[in-house]
């Protein structure tokens, strides 16, 4: 069974796809697509989740370093997605009654996009993934500030995971909750399962401005110099295109 997208997978490979890895995510490709049913003939899993809102930050000092850190590296759209990623996903995980670490989920969506910044991007010779780059320098982000070895490799694993296009259940909580809002954000996948006012109220604080153009643009990019990558194989299977037809940019 491949294990793609995995930290075993990220360390062993540096994110290089192989045959069985590409078969595996056009596999995923094909479900997504077939799950995609008409909005009138989906139900919502718990409830309507109306009275849903924006969550809090888990105020910890690790917390806070992450979001000084990204704010800090990033330009200001790829910020916005990082953080408007994080509050889809938690709530996603209020909503489906998610049993979750809230540390571990904000680290893993606030630091998921560092392999996309000009400090990391391209600065390590054996990474061909900027998943894979970016998981690494979150884990070391993470046990500079002293975390536990297992929370910062469950952060760098989730993160290394979020490019593919399902993540199962048994990568953990954090993992899956991640992968649902990076999708969310990216190219609305799921957004029928989120009230309309708590939508909103994310982009309302965190605003969309330039974040289509600059996620296109870097997907397109990382698959021209990272051919080998999932970033490549997801342009190839016209995920540029998913980007700008997003929802999210209609509201």
């Amino acid at each position: 069974m491949s294990r793609v997208g995995s930290w075993e997978w990220a360390q062993r490979t540096g994110g290089r796809l192989s045959r069985v890895d590409r078969a595996e995510l056009l596999r995923q490709g094909v479900l997504a697509r077939l799950s995609r049913l008409p909005a009138g003939l989906r139900r919502p899993l718990i409830g309507n989740g109306s009275d849903l809102s924006l969550p809090q930050p888990p105020d910890t000092a690790l917390a806070r370093e992450a979001e000084e850190r990204v704010r800090g590296l990033s330009k200001p759209a790829l910020y916005g997605h990082c953080l408007r990623t994080w509050a889809f996903a938690a709530l996603f995980a209020e909503r489906d009654r998610v049993d979750h670490d809230e540390e571990l989920l904000y680290l893993s969506c606030v630091l998921h996009d560092l392999g996309l910044t000009e400090a990391h991007n391209g600065r390590d010779p054996s990474a061909a993934c900027f998943a894979v780059e970016g998981a690494r320098a979150a884990q070391t982000l993470l046990r500079d500030q002293q975390a536990p070895q297992q929370r910062a490799r469950t952060v760098a694993e989730a993160i290394s995971l979020h490019l593919n296009i399902d993540v199962p259940a048994r990568y953990g909580p954090e993992a899956v909750l991640l992968s649902r809002g990076v999708t969310l954000d990216v190219v609305g996948r799921r957004l029928e399962r989120l009230p309309e006012a708590a939508v909103s109220e994310v982009i309302a604080k965190w605003p969309r401005q330039g974040s289509r153009e600059l996620l296109a643009a870097d997907t397109k990019r990382q698959a021209e110099v990272r051919p080998q990558s999932r970033a490549a194989l997801l342009h190839g299977l016209g995920f540029g295109k998913l980007i700008s037809a997003n929802p999210l940019d209609r509201r």
